[in-house]
């Protein structure tokens, strides 16, 4: 009986290291307890070179170089006058607005801007990091 089951534990042994044998494949720990097997070279990503967003990135760099530093790239965006080269919170923003067009606007249009920037004042002085 013994025998026997020194066998079977024999056997066990062999067929658990034969098991690790045929599982060799490479390990990458991500520091959970799941592993990540890598069993070939991942493909690589297809990229679209020519989005909008990077076919026109630096497309102003070359004014200074070519334009003699006449025309800064401020000046070459459509934009309002109030949001031409600025920079700033949504209050800031309809503040510079206010000062800048709003004596020409509509009534609903200013008293609805009006309450924006009630609200947000309100709003900026209560919570935030700027108290």
């Amino acid at each position: 009986m013994s025998v026997l089951g020194g066998l079977l534990g024999a056997g066990a042994s062999f067929c658990r290291s034969a098991g690790t044998l045929l599982h060799t494949v490479r390990t990458i720990s991500t520091g959970t307890c799941c592993q990540i097997r890598m069993h070939a070279i991942p493909e690589l990503k297809k990229v679209d070179r020519w989005t909008e967003k990077r076919s026109m990135y630096g497309i102003y760099d070359n004014i200074g170089i070519l334009g003699d530093f006449i025309a800064h790239p401020k000046d070459l965006i459509v934009a309002p006058c109030w949001l031409k080269a600025f920079k700033g919170n949504e209050l800031q923003r309809l503040i510079r607005k206010k000062k800048m067009v709003g004596d020409r606007m509509m009534a609903l249009d200013r008293h609805n801007m009006e309450k924006r920037i009630y609200f947000l004042y309100r709003r900026f002085n209560r919570t935030g990091k700027h108290r």
